[in-house]
């Protein structure tokens, strides 16, 4: 359990320094809106934080409505909460809804149509079933509920603990949580890169595919020349034709993993600023 209230500027800082349960969808690569790569931005400040839609407005202020009248459902009552893991410090989930017992969650949604639609067929949208095992995980419970609200009438459904899941969710979301520790941005998807079509972009870019293969073939062409020529200097430095070959020694590298003093060491307190460099892949 936590004192903070949801919504502060304190609420807003402590989610980013941690693993909520509306992070789990996009952690697991279901999320239609934002993808791993862009959480991690966000996380970091690197870029803004989303902008609140209309839906989401909405949702907001429809959540205590929607609350009294899962309260008329299930006869508990209600309140929204901020919950840590009991053993994983970095794992938080902000509760729409936890009964006073602490044993009975819910997750409220005030959706639009679709979404709504299948939950009078009784389904959940697969993009909010990691969260909610998120949240189950977090409160170290069996089942929880799932609330769709249409602005009047509510939808209620079950949905049970899927161990299976949960942890392949918590090795993702252990990973995700390092790639934050380590400032090492997670594996970008296509959806990460803005798309470029125009005649400008087309035209450079397979001339520098052209190039680019060039370079290959010439260093390729390159290596078995050098081969050949010093195959041919028989262990003795030579020269001819322009050229020049010498037999020299190098010092080997320091391999800093085997010094035990390092190891007790925050080499990261050495190390220089971070700097932004381009990579372009064929």
């Amino acid at each position: 359990m936590s004192a903070l209230i949801q919504n502060t500027p304190e609420w807003k800082a402590m989610r980013k320094e941690n693993i909520g349960a509306s992070d789990a969808p996009i952690i697991m690569g279901v999320s239609p809106y934002e993808t791993a790569y862009g959480l991690w931005q966000r996380k970091l400040d690197l870029v803004p934080d989303r902008f609140q839609t209309k839906a989401m407005e909405r949702g907001h202020d429809l959540e205590e409505k929607a609350r009294l009248e899962l309260e008329k459902m299930t006869g508990l009552l209600f309140r929204p909460q901020v919950k840590f893991h009991p053993n994983k410090s970095w794992m938080m989930a902000s509760l729409d809804a936890i009964d006073v017992t602490e044993t009975s969650i819910a997750e409220i949604k005030c959706p639009g149509p679709q979404d709504h639609n299948l939950a009078l067929q009784g389904k959940i949208p697969d993009k909010y079933f990691p969260q909610l095992q998120h949240q189950l995980e977090v409160c170290q419970l069996e089942m929880g509920y799932y609330f769709s609200f249409d602005g009047e009438a509510g939808i209620l459904i079950k949905i049970y603990r899927d161990d299976k899941y949960i942890k392949e969710m918590l090795e993702k979301e252990k990973e995700f949580y390092q790639c934050l520790q380590e400032l090492t941005p997670p594996i970008m998807t296509n959806r990460d890169y803005v798309l470029k079509d125009d005649c400008q972009w087309k035209s450079d870019a397979f001339q520098w595919k052209s190039v680019t293969q060039k370079i290959t073939e010439l260093e390729k062409e390159e290596k078995r020349l050098r081969e050949s020529l010093i195959s041919q200097c028989q262990n003795q430095s030579s020269m001819g034709a322009g050229i020049k070959i010498m037999k020299a020694t190098r010092k080997g590298n320091v391999d800093y993993s085997n010094i035990p003093e390092l190891s007790v060491m925050n080499l990261d307190n050495y190390r220089k600023p971070s700097s932004e460099y381009w990579k372009i892949m064929g």
